[in-house]
C-alpha cells in the first residue's frame, strides 16, 4: 500500500491539526451558545410582559363587565321607574303637563342609558380585540423560545456526544502533551 501523497506524512501532526479544529468547532459551538443566551433572556422578559399586559386586560375586562352589569342594573332599575311612572300617569291625569315632563326627562336617560351601553360593547369589543393580539404575539414568541431552546439543547447535546467519543478520551493524552508543552490552552 502507498502512502496518500495528500495526507501529512506525521500522524501526530494530523491528529493535532483534528483536534484543533475540533476545539476550533467547540468554540464555534460556544459562540452561538452564547449569542443566543442573551436572545432568549430577552425573549423570556417579552414573554413575561406580555403576561403582564394579558392580566391586565384580563382584569380590566373584568371590571367593564362589572361596569356593564351595573349599568344593566340601572337599566333595569329605570325601566322599573318608567313602568311605575306610566301607571302615575294613568292614574293622574289632571297632572299631565307635570307628567310629560317626567317622562321626557325618563326617555333622555335611557337613551343616555343605551347610549352608554353601546360605548361599552364597543369598548369591550376594542379590549377583547386587542386581547386577542396580544395572544397572537405571545403565541409566537413562545415558539420562537421552544425553537432556540431546542437548538441549544441540540448543540450541548452534540458537545456532550463529541466529549463522550472514544477518540476524544483516547487522546486525552495529547491534548494534555500540547497543553503542557507549548501548545495553546
Amino acid at each position: 500500500m502507498k502512502p496518500d501523497p495528500a495526507a501529512p506524512a506525521d500522524p501526530l501532526n494530523l491528529l493535532r491539526q483534528q483536534l484543533i479544529l475540533a476545539q476550533v468547532r467547540i468554540m464555534e459551538l460556544e459562540d452561538v451558545r452564547d449569542e443566543l443566551a442573551p436572545q432568549v433572556a430577552r425573549l423570556e422578559k417579552l414573554l413575561a410582559e406580555a403576561q403582564t399586559l394579558a392580566d391586565a386586560k384580563t382584569d380590566e375586562a373584568a371590571h367593564l363587565e362589572r361596569v356593564r352589569a351595573a349599568l344593566q342594573a340601572e337599566f333595569d332599575h329605570l325601566r322599573h321607574v318608567q313602568h311605575v311612572t306610566n301607571e302615575a300617569l294613568n292614574a293622574a291625569r289632571a297632572e299631565a303637563g307635570n307628567l310629560a315632563t317626567r317622562e321626557r326627562s325618563l326617555l333622555s336617560e335611557i337613551e343616555h342609558l343605551h347610549l352608554l351601553t353601546r360605548q361599552l360593547a364597543e369598548t369591550e369589543r376594542q379590549q377583547l380585540t386587542r386581547l386577542d393580539e396580544l395572544q397572537q404575539s405571545l403565541a409566537s414568541a413562545q415558539s420562537e423560545i421552544s425553537a432556540r431552546q431546542a437548538r441549544i439543547s441540540e448543540l450541548d447535546a452534540e458537545q456532550r456526544a463529541m466529549k463522550a467519543a472514544r477518540s476524544w478520551r483516547w487522546t486525552a493524552w495529547l491534548r494534555s502533551l500540547e497543553r503542557t508543552f507549548g501548545g495553546k490552552p
